[in-house]
């Protein structure tokens, strides 16, 4: 799997980002692949056996990403980041707090 990070530049960037992780999740269905049929072929190799365990890890890994950030669901559409603004520019009041409402402080 070829896992390079990213270029200083393109760490803010949403579609690198997206890219990055489409890129490694189809290393990471090849290479599970390929070590699944030579595990058929020599089940006693070793290193096969980590090669397994370290591309399901992967796989792991990058379920766990999508499952933390909702908006990366589905890979293959265009990401568009939405700014709130408040365009209404109006000061937000609060309810006034009376002095019967305040709780007293007894002191000994």
């Amino acid at each position: 799997v070829d896992v390079v990070p990213l270029v200083p530049k393109l760490r803010k960037n949403r579609t690198a980002h997206i890219d990055y992780i489409r890129h490694t999740q189809e290393e990471a269905a090849t290479l599970r692949e390929l070590v699944e049929s030579e595990r058929l072929l020599s089940p006693l190799n070793t290193s096969l056996a980590y090669a397994c365990k370290y591309t399901r890890q992967i796989q792991e890994l990058l379920m766990i990403l999508q499952q933390t950030c909702p908006r990366i669901t589905d890979l293959g559409t265009n990401l568009v980041a939405v700014t709130p603004k408040n365009q209404t520019k109006q000061i937000r009041r609060t309810a006034q707090i009376t002095k019967s409402e305040k709780q007293s402080v007894a002191t000994l």
